[in-house]
C-alpha cells in the first residue's frame, strides 16, 4: 500500500521546512521506515553530519517527526495545496 507521510524537522519552529514523502509498505510502520530511507537519500547530510539512520530519523535527536499520514498517494495534491518538498 502507498502512504503519504508529512514530516517536519525538529529544529524548525514552523512548517517552513516540512516535507511530504510517498512511500510504499505492507503497513504504515513499513511505509514509515521506507519514507525515512527516502528522506535520508534526499538529504544526505542528515546521515553524514548528524548521524541519522532510517531507524533513528523519526524521533531522533536531529531528526524529524510525523505531522500527518494518509493512506494513498496524495503527492500531487500535497504539492498543489502547500509548499512542501515532495520526496520519492
Amino acid at each position: 500500500m502507498k502512504y503519504t507521510i508529512i514530516g517536519d524537522w525538529y529544529e524548525v519552529w514552523d512548517l517552513a521546512d516540512s516535507f511530504a514523502v510517498v512511500a510504499e509498505g505492507a503497513d504504515y510502520e513499513e511505509a514509515k521506515a521506507n519514507a525515512a530511507a527516502a528522506v535520508l537519500e534526499a538529504f544526505p547530510w542528515r546521515a553524514e553530519e548528524d548521524g541519522e539512520t532510517p531507524e533513528t530519523l523519526w524521533g531522533g535527536d536531529n531528526g524529524a517527526y510525523v505531522v500527518a499520514a494518509f493512506l494513498g498517494d496524495l503527492g500531487a495534491q500535497t504539492v498543489d495545496a502547500a509548499s512542501f518538498r515532495l520526496i520519492a
